[in-house]
């Protein structure tokens, strides 16, 4: 019986396998990582902000009112939205809030960046820590100062 020792390139081809096997894991645990969310209830209303977090993309936030999904946006177009809504005069399916008695209706706000300089002199770099989030539909305020800080 022969017994047939690794040469480099199958070496490699096998080590090429495992450590692409390993890192394509690696990246897909990284993408299913738990979103960071946060409740706030102001009037009647509850709302639900989330940020799903992907290493080098980009983060996206999605707006729940009342259990209902009402948007979701990447972090580049999060900052300051007026989304606006004309709202029929039929009777439609809308939400709640739509239904402020007026011809249409607009949220407004954002989540804009907290930044904080690290490092001294002219090492000193800006970094983004965190957000803070605001949100408006129509006359009623849905988030009001809600923090998020991130690792």
């Amino acid at each position: 019986m022969t017994r047939r020792s690794m040469t480099g390139r199958r070496a490699m081809r096998a080590c090429l396998g495992t450590c692409l096997s390993a890192a394509l894991l690696g990246m897909a645990g990284a993408s299913l990582a738990a979103p960071l969310c946060q409740t706030q209830t102001q009037g009647s209303h509850t709302s639900k902000l989330c940020i799903e977090q992907t290493p080098f993309k980009h983060d996206y936030y999605t707006l729940w009112v009342d259990d209902a999904p009402v948007f979701m946006l990447p972090d580049d177009y999060v900052e300051n939205i007026s989304l606006t809504h004309t709202v029929p005069e039929d009777d439609s399916n809308e939400f709640p809030l739509s239904r402020q008695g007026m011809h249409s209706v607009t949220i407004t706000g954002g989540c804009r960046p907290l930044v904080e300089s690290q490092g001294n002199g002219n090492d000193a770099v800006s970094v983004e820590t965190g957000r803070v989030c605001s949100f408006v539909w129509g006359q009623q305020a849905l988030v009001k100062d809600m923090r998020f800080r991130f690792e």
